[in-house]
């Protein structure tokens, strides 16, 4: 491993030994964010005028911590060039009015709307929403803190962790949230260090957990609670019962859902094939079709329809134009608020109902894993702890009396 490369060397003083017939000034070192090379500064001022050793000895300390004062402040001593940018981090109805390029010196805002420009291009529309919006509100802390303008490597830790701690305490937010911060800025300044190379050591490290602890995760829904859901969504809206049903048999996330389109249902062969440009995990994935929704499907006239069709769309059955992001969620907890049901019991449940049932089944952990589209079965494992307790009939049945 090499040896690790410093930032600076602080001022000192060059005294030529002590001898005031000789030059005497401040020196010190930075290391140019845009070559990657450190360069010597040297501070002369009144030095020479002084005429005595000890007067020189006092300005020098004076020229030595005004120094590190701006310096430790964020200052420094090269020039920015000014660069056309399009900014990445404004607001959609701000960047259609006024437009979103920008002429400015090479700062924080600069490198963020760069990382969004790499992230738009790898995660879906909804990740990049999200790290535009976290990453706009961090920008605008930055700035707050009047940071905007300094080396972009004299953000610390100290920082970072300011930020943080103000988001969990003014918002309230939770621990989950407070994290998703952290790792979207960690990812930012990963690409400083790695892709841009203008940072040595990334901040966002060491950090404690803040936020409030909240189980905000779906559950898996009751026989009782639903077959009432069922039957109220096969009633008054039968696209939602088909939706809750693939989410139940295929485990498909709702906002992979909006997206399949006809022609990714293999009829033939029972199997749904989930496209990149549609799984949250940007990988072309197959998932099993139970014989139960296959049959569904088939009942439901979804067979017969164009391949290029979304599969959801307003019309109730396949489509041209697909339903907004948020259509199934709203309308599942609008029918669930009516059932008087509890808000613990969120869409996603059918998911974790078909995993909590497929595990009772006995299914293996690895046909879970590739059933539920998880990266590994360590996952999988961890998904098997989080939401299921051990189903034995020795626990259940014959667990010794606690009175002897």
């Amino acid at each position: 491993m090499g040896r690790k490369k410093s930032a600076m060397v602080l001022p000192h003083l060059v005294d030529a030994g002590g001898d005031i017939t000789k030059e005497w000034f401040v020196e010190y070192s930075m290391r140019d964010p845009y070559t990657g090379k450190m360069k010597r500064f040297r501070e002369y001022r009144r030095l020479k005028s002084l005429k005595t050793a000890d007067e020189r000895y006092s300005y020098a300390q004076t020229v030595i911590e005004e120094i590190k004062r701006k310096i430790l402040d964020g200052w420094s001593p090269f020039a920015r060039p000014k660069e056309h940018y399009h900014d990445n981090l404004l607001l959609d109805t701000v960047a259609k009015r006024w437009g979103a390029e920008r002429e400015g010196v090479v700062n924080t805002r600069m490198y963020l709307s760069e990382f969004l420009g790499v992230k738009k291009g790898s995660v879906s529309p909804r990740s990049y929403q999200t790290y535009q919006s976290k990453l706009r509100i961090f920008c605008e802390w930055v700035e707050m803190r009047g940071l905007q303008d300094v080396y972009v490597g004299s953000i610390t830790t100290e920082h970072v962790l300011e930020f943080l701690q103000e988001l969990a305490e003014e918002k309230q937010l939770s621990c989950l949230s407070v994290e998703k911060y952290s790792q979207i800025l960690h990812s930012f300044f990963d690409y400083l260090i790695k892709t841009k190379k203008v940072v040595r050591e990334n901040p966002v490290t060491g950090l404690p957990r803040l936020g409030r602890v909240v189980d905000c995760a779906a559950k898996p829904i009751p026989d009782r609670e639903r077959s009432l859901l069922l039957a109220a969504m096969r009633k008054y809206d039968r696209q939602l019962w088909i939706v809750c049903q693939l989410e139940y048999y295929c485990a498909i996330r709702p906002g992979e859902m909006r997206n399949l389109k006809v022609g990714d249902l293999d009829f033939e062969n029972g199997l749904i094939r989930v496209p990149c440009t549609v799984s949250k995990n940007r990988l072309t994935e197959t998932v099993t079709m139970p014989r139960q929704l296959a049959r569904l499907f088939k009942d439901e006239g979804y067979c017969e329809a164009a391949a290029d069709l979304y599969l959801f769309s307003s019309t109730g059955m396949p489509g041209v134009k697909r339903l907004g992001k948020n259509s199934f969620r709203n309308r599942f907890n609008a029918l669930r608020n009516r059932l008087g049901l509890s808000a613990d019991f969120k869409l996603y449940s059918f998911k974790h109902t078909g995993g909590v049932m497929l595990v009772n089944a006995g299914v293996s952990t690895w046909d879970l894993q590739r059933h539920f589209r998880h990266k590994s079965v360590e996952t999988t494992e961890r998904y098997i702890r989080k939401n299921f307790a051990a189903d034995s009939d020795m626990l259940k049945n014959h667990f010794p009396d606690i009175d002897p």
